[in-house]
């Protein structure tokens, strides 16, 4: 399966229209977009010309945290678990519930974490996370999550000048950050987990 991931748009045309371009290409199977639409205008000029499923996770600027519950926010979630051909999914936008660690260890028990892969608008603690200011803006659950269950992938954003490819343990993790790097990744995930990634150019 390839994957296209591209976050923080922030409702930046260009950038949405060459992404756009890019997912539509006939080469990907999943948009993943973890989150900083800004609107919800915002968030449909991003999805509704794709051709390919999308999975979005909100950010911190989306609707003002409001869970998105209506048709039109179908691939937009603030927690949810997904079955996706024979992997599960994982997204946890700007909101989510307390329990959330416990609630993703237990729906993924004794499954194949090379199957199993994140999108997150926040980072995890430690890894894509650092601020230009110096400081370290990533959760520590996820940190914790990458420990215990391994996945195979996790995409994050929110910091933008921390776009880049890092690993933890056995999983890489791709901050897909876009408006400061103009870049997002094409990611091939296969039955040892992530087989081939590359910076896809979108100025």
């Amino acid at each position: 399966m390839r994957i296209l991931a591209a976050a923080d748009f922030h409702g930046k045309k260009e950038l949405v229209h060459n992404a756009i371009e890019e997912v539509n290409n006939g080469d990907y199977d999943l948009f993943v977009l973890p989150g900083d639409f800004e609107s919800p205008e915002s968030y449909k000029e991003v999805v509704e010309p794709v051709d390919v499923p999308v999975m979005a996770a909100t950010g911190n600027w989306d609707f003002n945290f409001k869970p998105p519950k209506n048709d039109e926010f179908d691939s937009l979630f603030n927690y949810m678990k997904i079955d996706f051909q024979d992997y599960k999914v994982v997204v946890i936008g700007s909101v989510f519930p307390d329990n959330y660690m416990e609630d993703v260890e237990q729906w993924v028990e004794d499954f194949d974490s090379r199957k199993l892969f994140f999108i997150t608008h926040y980072p995890p603690k430690r890894v894509g996370d650092r601020a230009a200011n110096g400081i370290r803006a990533g959760m520590d659950g996820f940190r914790q999550l990458i420990m215990k269950l391994k996945p195979s992938a996790w995409f994050c954003g929110h910091i933008h000048e921390a776009f880049g490819h890092y690993s933890l343990m056995k999983t890489d993790v791709f901050n897909c950050s876009v408006p400061d790097s103009k870049k997002a990744f094409s990611v091939e995930l296969g039955e040892e987990g992530v087989e081939d990634f590359e910076e896809v150019d979108l100025s």
